[in-house]
C-alpha cells in the first residue's frame, strides 16, 4: 500500500503582521480657483517634531515632485529649528511669508497628522488537514492475481481553530496646498485627506505616501 501525506497550514498572524502598511487618499477638495503648480517653487512642510519623520517625509515627495517635473524645497532646509508645538505670533508669520516670498516660493504643501484611530483585528488560524490516499493492492494465491483492496480512500482529520485578536491604529493626515500669490483668504486651495494603516516601516510607508500624495497633487 503507497500512502501520500500532504500537510496543508493557514497563514499565521505573525506572518500576517509583516506585511506592509497600507496607505490610501480617502478624501480631496480643490478650489475652482486653484491654479497650476506646474512652473511654481513648492516648499514641502511636514509638521512633527520627530526629524527622522519630518526629513524622511518631506525628502520622498520633493523626489516624487522632481521625478515629475515639478521644482520643490524641503521645508527643513529653510527652517531646521521648526516646532509644531509653538505658537507663533502676528509678526513671525509675517517674517515667514516674507522669506518665502524672497525664496520665490509660490505653493505651500504642509501635511499634519489630524487624527489616530485605534482599532481590532481578528484572525483565526485553522489546524492542520491531512489527506490519505490509498491505491488498490493486489495479491497471488497461486495461479490467479485477486483485487485485495480497491477504491481510493480520503480521510480529512482538522485539528481545532484558534482566534487571536490584535490591536491596530490608523494615521489620518490632512495635506492642505496654499497658493501665496493669491490674495490671502483665497490661499487655499486644495486638502487632501490620507490614511496610513498600521504603518511599520517608516521608509516604506513615507515612500507609498508620497506616490499617492503627488498623483494626487498634479492630477
Amino acid at each position: 500500500m503507497k500512502t501520500f501525506k500532504i500537510t496543508l497550514s493557514i497563514i499565521t498572524l505573525s506572518i500576517l503582521l509583516v506585511g506592509c502598511s497600507s496607505v490610501k487618499v480617502t478624501d480631496s477638495w480643490k478650489d475652482v480657483r486653484t491654479s497650476n503648480i506646474e512652473n511654481k517653487n513648492i516648499l514641502i512642510v511636514t509638521e512633527s517634531n520627530n526629524q527622522v519623520i519630518r526629513t524622511t517625509f518631506e525628502k520622498d515627495i520633493v523626489e516624487q515632485l522632481s521625478k515629475k517635473g515639478y521644482k520643490s524645497l524641503e521645508s527643513f532646509k529653510m527652517f531646521p529649528f521648526l516646532n509644531s508645538n509653538d505658537t507663533l505670533t502676528d509678526e513671525q508669520l509675517r517674517d515667514i511669508k516674507k522669506e518665502l516670498s524672497n525664496s520665490g516660493i509660490n505653493i505651500v504643501v504642509k501635511t499634519v497628522l489630524k487624527d489616530i484611530n485605534e482599532y481590532s483585528k481578528t484572525y483565526t488560524e485553522g489546524g492542520t488537514v491531512y489527506y490519505q490516499n490509498t491505491y488498490p493492492t493486489y495479491y497471488f494465491d497461486g495461479y490467479h492475481r485477486r483485487l485485495y483492496r480497491s477504491y481510493r480512500t480520503i480521510y480529512l482529520n482538522v485539528e481545532p481553530e484558534t482566534t487571536t485578536t490584535y490591536t491596530s491604529k490608523e494615521y489620518i493626515l490632512e495635506t492642505s496646498i496654499y497658493d501665496l500669490t493669491q490674495p490671502e483668504h483665497q490661499q487655499l486651495s486644495s486638502v487632501i485627506t490620507s490614511v496610513v494603516d498600521n504603518p511599520k516601516d517608516i521608509e516604506k510607508t513615507s515612500k507609498d505616501f508620497s506616490k499617492k500624495l503627488v498623483k494626487e497633487l498634479i492630477q
